[in-house]
């Protein structure tokens, strides 16, 4: 009796596996990218950040305000609506909350492609040698853009992007990382699923 329950439960446990892996192959839900194909980086040297510093993505934004003007004596009330510059934080570093830099120096292989993912901090990006193109998810939208030496690109934390070598050579470029005080290098890429907005972009 003994050993037949030992097989039933060797039996559940297994099928147990087998229903979860099948979950696994045909679940809904997309599934994450890999670190990249022909794609290889290194960094090379990081640092830290003592001032008081914000890095972001300038913007405008539109304000109301009710003022309150005096005419001898009449008070004239009005509502006004002004336009500000604002800037989407990547991240703020101070004191309280340190940052580090990483520089890394990266390069794509003709057919190449990062994978689909997303940096912790700001990041910098300037490309150095071949051409690409960056794919990044906007709103809803899938976009695209030609990459060429001497041009770069800057990247929020919230854009999860993906560079493709679209050409006949090495794709080489340097990027510059500013990044929550602790994060080792193998945090500094965070993969990402297969965005919807981009379904033909693996």
């Amino acid at each position: 009796m003994k050993g037949f329950t030992t097989a039933v439960v060797v039996a559940v446990t297994a099928l147990a596996v087998v229903v979860a892996s099948l979950a696994g192959m045909f679940s809904s839900k997309a599934a994450y990218a890999t670190p990249g194909v022909s794609f290889a980086s290194t960094v090379v040297a990081r640092g830290q950040l003592g001032a008081d510093m914000l890095f972001g993505a300038p913007g405008q934004s539109v304000v109301t305000r009710r003022i309150s003007v005096k005419l001898g004596k009449r008070v004239v009330r009005k509502t006004v609506k002004l336009t500000v510059p604002t800037i989407q934080k990547a991240i703020a570093c101070d004191a309280a909350t340190p940052c580090v830099t990483a520089f890394q120096t990266a390069t794509e292989q003709p057919g190449g492609t990062t994978g689909w993912h997303t940096h912790p901090g700001a990041t910098f990006v300037a490309v150095a040698q071949g051409e690409g193109t960056l794919y990044t998810v906007t709103g809803s939208t899938c976009t695209s853009t030609k990459i060429t030496p001497g041009s770069g690109f800057i990247q929020l934390p919230t854009d999860v992007h993906e560079v493709r070598n679209e050409a006949s050579v090495p794709l080489v470029v340097y990027t510059l990382y500013v990044l929550p005080a602790g994060t080792p290098n193998t945090g500094i890429r965070v993969d990402q699923p297969q965005p919807t907005q981009c379904p033909d972009i693996h």
